[in-house]
């Protein structure tokens, strides 16, 4: 009986002996660096983990933190017991040289576990660098390097916490323990992980993980850090909705409908009927008349416009995605309409058109503004009458009546010296011919034919005129030269001479005088 207490004692001390680990234990793939008072533990791996991409040659154990300028909401918990969760949010980002990727990838020791620690973790760890040393010292690895240390936890959106083992005090110049900064996360730094004893992350004192928003159906009173793990009853919670649900604790808008809100008294005007159940304050009892203004929109390209009549005075309205229809009480007279389209046009814009009563205008430009009249007669001096005729080369774009200016183009020869000139014409339209000689009409005929020979007179050189007769026919001439260029006072029989007038012109001529 006593032999098998005593073997019951030895069992259970041994046991106990190895599960009560203490710090600066070898345990689990690492060292034990900080334990909490229920025995829950931290365990630093005793080597850096290297980049799978060298961002500093000489240093390839340097990595940077994640994407820069990039905010990760879940890693922003800095306690105790956070660094695991931080990691696996950091981790999404899919690059494996990120700190967070290089911790989650890793295997050193036999487990795949380990994480990026969080600021408070980290720091735990510098503050425990000669005991986390001394024990590398016995079973091998890296020693804890003076450089900065990357944490899980974010500082802001463009850097993260870090840690170095020692920082030095400005005024005695001795070492004062670890050293936090917040880095820059397109910078570089170390890594190295930790992991928790038995995988459980709990420690006394620490925030639990859960859901934070009251308003959610998994509303956890007790968490203290946000795991977004919440859910919600989505729906419309707007109250002038059609479809209003008080049950919903996540307001889509998308899904509110307000197709049955407008004015419920069926004497008004703009009383549209029985499916109106919510007034919303908009009937009309019109004494002038009443209009409805009507803005289509342009769902091909998803476009936006905003109108205004007389400065908004009358009305306005931005359509945004879908078709405008509203009522209002406007006399007959003369008004002011400004369109603006304010997004996405394109080759593919068909425009917006506005009908007011019976007046239309379609928006085909990016904006106008123009007088325009309802009921009869028109605005003077207005710009509502014009050319309305797109043929005309005066045409209009915004006249709506057309008041009998149209012009159109007349194509043909403008040019008074062509054959063909047509003096009605007003656009040239290239079809302008010459004679294909000077001394040709448009039909070919000789302009001056002295024998009747056919033969024009200026290269017609035997039609029996003499020199005499031949220089009558032209006027002010200023020399006469042989192919040699040299001048001749007068021309001898049988010779070929170039004449040259005062006007430019020269003429090539062979006297032979008949007998």
């Amino acid at each position: 009986m006593n032999k098998k207490i005593y073997s019951l004692f030895a069992l259970f001390f041994f046991s106990w002996i190895s599960v009560a680990q203490d710090l600066g234990d070898f345990f689990q793939g690492g060292i034990i660096f900080y334990k909490d008072s229920a025995g829950h533990g931290l365990i630093v791996d005793t080597a850096y983990l290297e980049a799978t991409f060298e961002w500093v040659p000489e240093e390839p154990l340097l990595s940077d933190w994640g994407v820069h300028w990039f905010n990760n909401p879940g890693t922003v918990e800095e306690f105790i017991g956070a660094g695991h969760f931080n990691t696996q949010n950091l981790a999404e980002n899919n690059n494996s040289h990120y700190a967070g990727n290089l911790t989650s990838l890793s295997s050193n020791g036999g487990y795949s576990d380990w994480f990026l620690p969080s600021k408070e973790e980290l720091f735990q760890v510098m503050l425990n660098v000669i005991l986390i040393d001394s024990v590398i010292e016995v079973y091998g690895g890296d020693i804890i390097d003076s450089s900065f240390h990357w944490s899980s936890s974010q500082a802001n959106t463009s850097s993260a916490w870090t840690f170095s083992p020692y920082s030095t005090n400005s005024n005695t110049g001795e070492s004062s323990g670890p050293f936090e900064f917040a880095w820059s996360k397109s910078n570089s730094a170390l890594v190295r992980a930790v992991r928790c004893i038995d995988n459980d992350c709990t420690f006394m004192g620490s925030p639990l993980f859960g859901c934070v928003d009251s308003l959610a159906e998994n509303y956890n009173p007790s968490a203290g850090a946000n795991d977004f793990s919440c859910e919600y009853i989505q729906g419309c919670a707007d109250n002038s909705a059609c479809n209003f649900d008080s049950l919903v604790t996540f307001n889509n808008l998308e899904t509110c409908d307000y197709n049955c809100v407008g004015c419920t008294d069926s004497v008004a005007q703009n009383y549209l009927g029985g499916h109106i159940t919510i007034e919303d304050g908009s009937c009309l009892y019109c004494i002038d008349d009443y209009q409805t203004i009507s803005v289509s929109y342009d769902s091909l390209i998803d476009n936006s416009v905003f109108f205004q009549i007389n400065n908004g005075a009358v009305a306005f309205g931005h359509v945004t995605d879908a078709g405008y229809n509203e009522g209002f009480c406007i006399p007959d007279g003369c008004y002011n309409l400004y369109m603006f389209a304010d997004c996405n046009i394109t080759e593919n814009w068909v425009g917006n058109t506005i009908d007011i009563g019976d007046f239309s205008f379609t928006l085909n430009a990016v904006d106008a503004s123009f007088d325009f009249s309802l009921g009869e007669g028109y605005c003077l001096g207005s710009n509502l009458f014009g050319c309305t005729d797109s043929s005309a080369f005066n045409f209009n774009p915004i006249a709506l009546s057309d008041d009998g200016s149209c012009t159109y183009f007349l194509f043909g020869c403008t040019d008074p010296f062509a054959c063909n000139w047509d003096s009605e014409a007003t656009q040239e339209d290239g079809t302008c011919f010459y004679p294909i000689a000077i001394y040709l009409d448009c039909t070919g005929n000789c302009l001056s034919d002295s024998d009747q020979d056919g033969q024009c007179d200026e290269i017609d050189f035997d039609d029996g005129l003499g020199l005499v007769e031949q220089e009558l026919l032209e006027s002010n001439l200023i020399s006469m030269v042989d192919i040699f260029g040299k001048v001749h006072k007068e021309h001898n029989n049988g010779s070929l001479l170039f004449y040259i007038y005062a006007n430019g012109k020269v003429v090539k001529r062979f006297r032979q005088i008949s007998p």
